[in-house]
């Protein structure tokens, strides 16, 4: 095992603890939310907020470990379609298509709206959380899946089932 191979896996590892650790959260933050209106009678303030960031960072982390392991809805049903002389292309040009979306919407598109929302100023309004750092998910999940991309085209066999079935 190469020492990039390595490296994607401690990556992986982080990042599925690091889901883990935003999973619990959410709940706990819903579970009290719930609590303090129907059984407290003074609903929580900052819950929803909470849970609504949260939801955003879970879902775009989410998507970069559903594309590491190949669970990504619409990839594998491209690729399954494909006959079996056009799979070994096929599965190129997702990967590649699957960068280039992640550097050109994801890294350049999230860091302009990072800038705009920090020029601007926006912030939560219950918690006071700079926008900016919310949408700050969206480079970072591009730069996540194009480090996956890259990999799975440069080193196709590193991606369980890729070229099987």
């Amino acid at each position: 095992m190469s020492a990039f191979n390595r490296a994607l896996n401690v990556l992986d590892a982080l990042l599925n603890r690091f889901l883990q650790f935003l999973l619990i959260t959410v709940t706990v933050a819903v579970t009290w939310q719930v609590f303090s209106r129907y059984v407290l009678n003074d609903p929580s303030s900052f819950t929803e907020e909470l849970a609504r960031f949260l939801l955003i960072w879970i879902t775009l982390l989410g998507c970069v470990l559903a594309y590491r392991h190949n669970n990504h809805l619409g990839l594998d049903m491209i690729y399954s379609q494909a006959s079996e002389p056009y799979r070994k292309v096929m599965y190129f040009i997702i990967h590649g298509c699957v960068g280039l979306f992640a550097v050109c919407v994801m890294i350049i598109g999230g860091y302009l709206l990072m800038n705009m929302t920090d020029k601007l100023g926006q912030s939560s309004p219950v918690m006071g959380i700079e926008i900016s750092w919310v949408y700050s998910v969206v480079p970072l999940s591009g730069v996540l899946i194009l480090i996956y991309s890259l990999n799975a085209l440069i080193f196709p066999q590193s991606i369980p089932d890729a070229l099987e079935e």
